[in-house]
């Protein structure tokens, strides 16, 4: 019920496909492409095409329903907006997986940007490396803490 409200005030219709995004994206509960977010579609809707798909990933994040988030290989990964708040994120370099982390250094760079007359109006921090079953590049160990 939760979802169709959504739908509703963001002023879209409740449709199959859109009740199957969320559907995968609460359960996967990271962000996914578009290409691993039609895969998943496609168990529950077999008939869905792709263009589908991605149409309604684009309309919902422009209506805030998702988040969009470029990593640097081109690709976009999308989730689900967080109603508590926002997050950032992590992105493995090696295999492209995605974990929200819940803390927000914005706090620490308000005062600067404001020294320098600097006002933004929105942010996104992403921080990149490689997740534990990945753990190397080029024979090098990723660092844990």
């Amino acid at each position: 019920m939760e979802l169709e409200n959504l739908l509703k005030q963001k002023g879209l219709k409740i449709t199959d496909q859109r009740k199957a995004i969320v559907k995968v994206l609460k359960e996967c509960g990271c962000m996914l492409s578009a290409r691993e977010i039609f895969d998943k579609v496609k168990k529950i809707i077999p008939g869905v095409n792709f263009s589908t798909i991605y149409r309604n990933l684009d309309l919902m994040s422009q209506k805030g329903i998702l988040c969009g988030l470029m990593v640097d290989t081109g690709v976009s990964l999308y989730g689900l907006r967080s109603e508590e708040g926002h997050h950032h994120h992590f992105v493995c370099k090696g295999c492209g997986r995605s974990l929200a982390i819940d803390y927000c250094p914005m706090g620490l760079l308000e005062k600067e940007l404001a020294k320098k007359g600097f006002s933004h109006t929105e942010h996104q921090f992403v921080v990149y490396g490689f997740c534990g079953s990945c753990g190397t590049s080029g024979g090098v160990k990723a660092k844990s803490y």
